[in-house]
């Protein structure tokens, strides 16, 4: 018991004087949180030099099959998303000429069918069982003057706010994202 009691106190003098050089090593000519602040600008500055902060929800437009009028959507910019999809009803997959015709709704709110090539069929898991299957298209999406080439899923999303949800896979593309700011960029520039 005595030996229990005489390691217990050496525990103790050794975590005490751990901590006591540990904050002595902290406490120098400049604090802890002065040197991280002094550094958070230049690594902020760096990272987004070539990208555009956008909200979490814009105005875009996708064109897709090279369509002479995009059809301009609120789009949400999901970073715990990894593929884009796109709203799309009554989809029809022509396997044998590799083509997908689906209905979808443009600009102007009103209903239009689309015939082009798709480049995939992914599937889906959907919760809490089974999977789906999705065609996987070519679109070309611009937010505000950034324009970029995408992979974008058919799906339903009649339930949804949002008609078109970008992924990270487009997000990378110069995209970062201020989840406190909604339509912050304004309306899809136009080429």
């Amino acid at each position: 018991m005595y030996y229990t009691w005489w390691l217990a106190i050496l525990l103790i003098f050794n975590t005490t004087a751990t901590f006591a050089q540990s904050r002595q090593n902290v406490s120098s000519d400049t604090s802890y949180s002065e040197c991280s602040q002094a550094a958070a600008p230049a690594a902020i500055e760096k990272t987004s030099e070539n990208k555009l902060v956008a909200g979490y929800l814009e105005k875009s437009s996708i064109s897709i099959c090279g369509q002479a009028l995009p059809i301009e959507v609120d789009a949400k910019l999901d970073t715990g998303a990894d593929s884009t999809s796109f709203h799309a009803t009554d989809i029809v997959i022509d396997k044998k000429h590799k083509k997908v015709t689906f209905t979808t709704v443009n600009s102007n709110g009103g209903m239009q069918r689309i015939t082009c090539p798709y480049k995939r069929i992914m599937r889906v898991k959907k919760r809490p069982s089974g999977s789906s299957q999705r065609p996987v298209i070519a679109a070309q999406i611009r937010i505000a003057s950034q324009v970029f080439e995408a992979e974008v899923n058919l799906t339903d999303r009649t339930h949804f706010s949002y008609k078109l949800l970008i992924g990270r896979k487009e997000l990378r593309n110069g995209l970062l994202i201020d989840p406190s700011q909604r339509y912050r960029l304004g309306k899809p520039v136009s080429p």
